[in-house]
Parts: structure tokens; sequence; C-alpha cells
């Protein structure tokens, strides 16, 4: 069965500035979320970077609700007004973060699985990936803890969810070709990929910085002991 996941158009996650794509193509500058004309792009995906960065850690240490704008600001170095070149609102930062997350996770999932390795050891470093950038990325690590705010936008969560869909839907499918194939055990491969990504991604909610354990130590035991119901004996 062919486990090729679907390319996701760009590797830097969200939605690009309106009429960027129209731009690039006649030699004209791309504009921002409001119009105004993006000189650097890739300077402003850097600044777009930064402010997500920023806000994901804000968010995760003072609460949704109660960091603000000139929080981020403030963290980023720039003014208020300046986030207003990137994103409409705060709403849309943290959309932006979530699917920048699963947008870059599934951009690695595709690349380990065009390495065309067996299917349990593509699992495993499937696996591996997820929990080393839990680890490595400040971005990802608060994405997987962030509760969604009751102002998000119905089709905002829709859209969201479908993302984390395809990527729950590309490790089931890979579960179920290594029970196919004798090299993994599962009964299930749909609940087995659910209790895998909630382990993997459940590091994100007590790893710290600075821990009795290295980093190295976590993603080589976590996999592990996730991978150990997994394999065939």
């Amino acid at each position: 069965m062919d486990m090729t996941v679907e390319r996701i158009g760009t590797t830097g996650g969200g939605a690009r500035p309106r009429g960027a794509a129209r731009a690039e193509g006649r030699g004209v500058r791309p504009r921002g979320v409001r119009g105004h004309v993006v000189r650097d792009p890739e300077l402003a995906e850097a600044r777009r970077r930064s402010i997500l960065l920023a806000a994901a850690v804000l968010f995760g240490e003072k609460g949704y609700e109660a960091a603000t704008l000139d929080d981020i600001a403030q963290a980023v170095g720039i003014t208020k007004g300046g986030i207003y070149h990137y994103f409409l609102s705060k709403e849309d930062i943290f959309y932006e973060i979530r699917v920048t997350a699963i947008k870059d996770a599934l951009t690695r999932l595709e690349d380990i699985l065009a390495q065309g390795h067996p299917p349990a050891e593509a699992l495993r470093l499937a696996v591996s990936d997820l929990v080393s950038h839990v680890l490595d990325s400040p971005l990802e690590r608060h994405a997987n803890v962030l509760r969604t705010p009751p102002s998000l936008g119905r089709r905002k969560r829709q859209a969201i969810r479908q993302l984390q869909r395809r990527y729950e839907a590309a490790i089931q499918h890979l579960i179920a070709q290594g029970v196919e194939r004798g090299e993994l055990v599962a009964r299930d491969a749909k609940l087995a990929a659910f209790t895998l990504l909630r382990s993997a991604l459940g590091v994100a909610t007590w790893y710290r910085e600075g821990g009795p354990w290295s980093r190295d130590l976590i993603v080589a035991q976590v996999t592990d002991q996730i991978m150990e119901g997994l394999v065939r004996r």
C-alpha cells in the first residue's frame, strides 16, 4: 500500500500573506495580511515565526486569556502595531501556532515515509521525531498542551482537526501495514495510533528543561516504551 502523505504546500506552516503566490509569478512584491507591501519575504517569514514562538511560550506560561498582544510584542521586540502586519488578531496567532506545528510534523513524517523503511522502523523514526520536537521546539511543545479558546471560530477549529486527522490517519496506516507484514502487533490500528500519539505528545505536559533526565535519554526511553507494545517478538 502507498504510504505517501500528501504534501501540504508550504514547509513554513501557516497561511501565506494574501497575494503572495500571484505576486511571485509576476515579479510583484507580495502583500501582508492587511495589504502592506512585503519588501523582504524571508525577513517577514522569520519575524512571523518569532511572533508565533513568543506567543506559544507566553500562552503556555500565562494562559491564552491572560497573555496580551502587548506581552507578545515586548517578547519579540516590536510594537503591538507591528504584530498586525503579520496577524489579524490574538485568535489568529493561536490558530497559526496550532496549524504550523501540525504541518511541520506532517512534512517531517512525509520525509520519513519517503525513505522507504519497513513499517516498524518507519514508525519508530516517527515516534522519535515527535518526542524530539516536543523537547527541542518550544512552539511544538506548547502547541500540544494549549487549550483551544472558546472564542476560536468553528471553521478554524475544523481546519485544525482536519490536519490532526491527516497525521493520525498516516500513523494508523503505517501501523496497519506493519501488522499485515507481521512486524507489528495491534488489535485495532486506529486505537493503537491514538494511544501512541497521546503517549509521544504527552511528554509536553511534564517535560521541563534542566530536569533530572537528559534530552537524549527521554527520546530513547519514551520511544522504546511506546514501541515495546507494538513490535512483534
